[in-house]
Parts: structure tokens; C-alpha cells; sequence
């Protein structure tokens, strides 16, 4: 598949440090368009903003046009399926500050635009990218003026030969990857599955108080207790870039294809 138009998207803002590294990596050879959160909207995961809606508007960041939403991330993908009219080749979410991995997925503003964007046939291809960070960056409120010069050595360089990489590879056979960043540099990679226990790598267990009543999220790390490397939690956690297929179908394709020509009967 030829890949030349790419839309630039996330949870983070559209002019979030992680789409700046990715207009760095990638203008030289793709054609970018930026279409994003207003805000940072961080752990918004599919919601839409049905009731209310909202605004939009234009602007350019490091010489890349943006189309900015005030609302979800899902919010900019249905927009998106409007307000532009020609389709793009590949939907790039990230690089979002903060790991996007095990079940937890569900949550992610990142992974939900990929698969809003896959839905609304913004682009027939998917990926989301997000990097490893305490969870002090992860409600970051960036800045196009930002620094990047500190990001610049990593994660910045490996997301060219990244890209190439997996466009090469005709994205392995699949439509939607969930790519995960090990904190610290590396340019290894594990071929990795959703791990289904989001405590294992998400210890941050809820807070009741039953007299207020009010809820909140225990934020002290604590150590990651998986360790098999076909997990996504185990490889990032032990210095491999981390790249998960994804079926965006979500069909359990073993029970489909045993029951499809079955017809049952509810008992009365």
C-alpha cells in the first residue's frame, strides 16, 4: 500500500510535543494535515460529545496545517470524516506521554482516535504510538513552543525508521497496530498481545471514601508484576519497543464461524 497522506491525531492537543516530534520525523517524506484536541484529553477513551458539540478551527504548527476540536478525540474523528474530503492513507495517534497498553486500552483517548478514525473511514489504516512516562506527564498541558530539544534523541529518532519499517512490512496484514515506547531508549522490538489484567501493569488501585463519598486514584508506583515477553506490559517494562496487532473487528471469530449458520430459540 502507498502511503503519502497521513493525519496526525491524539489526546494530548494538536500541539502536543508527541504530533511536533512526528512532524519532525515525517514531513521530509509524507504529506502531514493535523487533526486534534483542542486540549489535552488524556483518558477520554471513545466518548462523543453528542449532547452539546462543539467548535472547531484552523491554525498551523511547525509548518503543518491543523484542524483543531474542542471536545474528546473521538469527537476529532467524526469532524474529520466531514470536514475533509479526500480520505488519507494512515491515521498516526501519539506520541502520547504515557503508556497505552493491556486492556486498559479501552480508556485511551490515543488508542480510541485510531479506531474512531478506522470507523469513520478517515483512513484505511491505523496506528497509535505512546511512550512509557510517569504518570506526572500523562495530563501534561502543552505548548507549540515547547523545548523538544531533550526529546529529540529519543523518542524522536527512532520514529522515522519506525514508520518505514512497518510501511515496508505492508503493516504485517493488519489495519490497526498499538505500538508502545520503553521509557528509556531502545531500538528493539516484541511482537506482543494485550495483556487482560489491567492491574498488572496499572497498580493504582481506588480510593473510597465512604463518608464523603468520593472516589480517586492511588498514584504511588508501585513494580510491575508481569513478566512474560508476549505481554505488552513485560516487553516495555523490560526495554522493548512493544507493537501489538489489533483486530479493530472485535468479532470472536472461533465462536462466529462454529455458530453463524445456527439458528437458536429462546425457551418459553
Amino acid at each position: 500500500m502507498n502511503i503519502r497522506r497521513i493525519l496526525l491525531t491524539g489526546d494530548d492537543g494538536y500541539n502536543s510535543l508527541g504530533t511536533r516530534l512526528l512532524i519532525r520525523a515525517l514531513k521530509d517524506k509524507f504529506e502531514l494535515q493535523i487533526a486534534a484536541t483542542k486540549y489535552q484529553q488524556s483518558g477520554m477513551g471513545g466518548k462523543l460529545s453528542l449532547a452539546q458539540g462543539g467548535t472547531w478551527g484552523e491554525t498551523e504548527i511547525d509548518g503543518v496545517p491543523a484542524f483543531w476540536v474542542d471536545g474528546s478525540p473521538a469527537d476529532v474523528m467524526e469532524c474529520a470524516q466531514s470536514f475533509f474530503k479526500q480520505p488519507f492513507d494512515l491515521i498516526i495517534s501519539g506520541v502520547n506521554l504515557g503508556a497505552n497498553i493491556t486492556s486498559a486500552v479501552i480508556s485511551s483517548g490515543t488508542y480510541s482516535a485510531a479506531v474512531r478514525g478506522l470507523g469513520v473511514n478517515v483512513a484505511p489504516r491505523a496506528i497509535a504510538i505512546s511512550w512509557d512516562m510517569p504518570h506526572g506527564f500523562w495530563n501534561h498541558q502543552h505548548d507549540e513552543n515547547e523545548d523538544l530539544s531533550e526529546y529529540l534523541a529519543y523518542p524522536g529518532d527512532v520514529l522515522r525508521p519506525l514508520i518505514d519499517q512497518i510501511v515496508a512490512a505492508d503493516f504485517w496484514g493488519v489495519n490497526l497496530l498499538n505500538i508502545n515506547l520503553p521509557r528509556k531508549p531502545s531500538r528493539q522490538i516484541r511482537f506482543t498481545k494485550l495483556l487482560k489484567d489491567i492491574t498488572q501493569f496499572y497498580p493504582y488501585p481506588i480510593g473510597i471514601d465512604y463518608q464523603r463519598k468520593t472516589f480517586s486514584f492511588d498514584r504511588e508506583h508501585k513494580p510491575v508484576k508481569v513478566s512474560d515477553l508476549k505481554y505488552d506490559a513485560a516487553a516495555i517494562t523490560q526495554g522493548y519497543i512493544s507493537i501489538t496487532p489489533c483486530a479493530f473487528d472485535m468479532t470472536h471469530y472461533t465462536t462466529f464461524e462454529k455458530m453463524q449458520q445456527t439458528e437458536l430459540e429462546l425457551d418459553r
